[in-house]
């Protein structure tokens, strides 16, 4: 009997560990994991990375495209390998991930307002697919920022959105990455440089048709490399006006508003960002971390106050708190 019991158990559980282990083969993570280490088309050799640093433009070029393609199979995009001969593609190696080795990070910008930033593992003489970044407007450059708090570098990743062709504006932002809990989270943004042009009707329809606006946030970002890692912001922003029936050139507008600002921030790791300041659970209902003055920003140029404390707890809820109730205890966090 006890034999009958016994062979039944183990039946059962060799039973539940196949049923188990095929789900987890046919998981698409686990599909991918085994492509990027036994298909050669999804492994990018060490060779072909040192080829698209090369001198010679052609063989350079040529380097930087079989790069493309890869990476284009690795992250299953393959709809995009008709239009390969127009991918900008820029290549950097650097220690992004919790590993001893550097990883490789391609940059793909696949149209004007779409871009992708892969990033593959170093094994043997080959690296191969491990997290992608997606989301993202064109990249101009990704530099690496250390932070002392991790081992490993995070991504700055610089990008424009050009819409200055029937939108009537143009941002540059950098956006800062740092891999954590098997993820690239987001962990600080920050425009650079922000233009639009718009005619005062699309606001306000009893305005003046021949008004038009002109608005401009220009931030100068300054990366203290110490600990914790800071970041001290400058920003500028300004409005100019001017008055024509057709779309104006530049050399029309009057400067008509200005205002600057300036912050500065430090990483705390139990925000998982740069914060301004915080305060304890002894003074609030939970720890919390200022992240921004919502009425200090280029929006009131458009005339939209939001007169709120963006703050975000030690659990990653963000919270936006009226000024008028919590002045005196996050204003002092700005005047440090």
């Amino acid at each position: 009997m006890k034999n009958k019991l016994a062979g039944f158990i183990i039946f059962i559980f060799i039973t539940l560990l196949s049923f188990c282990t095929y789900h987890f083969f046919q998981s698409p993570k686990a599909v991918a994991t085994f492509q990027s280490y036994s298909s050669p088309s999804h492994k990018i050799d060490k060779t072909l990375v040192e080829l698209s640093k090369s001198e010679d433009l052609a063989t350079k070029k040529e380097a930087e495209k079989n790069i493309a393609r890869i990476t284009l199979t690795a992250i299953d995009y393959e709809k995009w390998q008709e239009f390969i001969d127009y991918i900008d593609v820029k290549v950097y190696t650097e220690n992004v991930l919790p590993l001893p080795s550097q990883q490789l990070i391609v940059a793909l910008n696949l149209s004007k307002d779409l871009a992708v930033v892969v990033v593959f593992e170093a094994v043997s003489d080959e690296y191969i697919f491990h997290n992608k970044i997606e989301g993202i407007v064109p990249v101009d450059k990704i530099e690496f920022l250390s932070n002392p708090s991790h081992p490993y570098k995070m991504m700055v990743v610089y990008q424009t959105l050009d819409e200055s062709v029937g939108a009537f504006f143009l941002e540059k932002y950098l956006e800062v990455y740092l891999y954590d809990n098997n993820e690239f989270i987001n962990a600080w943004k920050r425009s650079l440089y922000y233009e639009e042009t718009y005619k005062e009707t699309w606001i306000d329809p009893n305005a003046r048709e021949d008004l038009w606006n002109r608005v401009v946030e220009e931030t100068v970002i300054d990366f203290i490399q110490d600990d914790p890692l800071k970041i001290n912001t400058f920003t500028t922003i300004e409005k100019y006006t001017t008055y024509s029936l057709e779309y104006p050139n530049i050399e029309k507008f009057t400067l008509i508003h200005s205002d600057s600002y300036q912050n500065a921030y430090y990483w705390k790791d139990a925000f998982h960002t740069f914060i301004l300041g915080e305060i304890p659970k002894e003074v609030f209902l939970s720890d919390v971390a200022l992240l921004e003055d919502m009425e200090a920003s280029k929006e009131v140029l458009f005339g939209i106050r939001n007169e709120n404390y963006k703050v975000v707890t030690s659990k990653g809820e963000v919270l936006y708190l009226p000024k008028s109730k919590f002045y005196l205890m996050f204003q002092s966090l700005l005047e440090k």
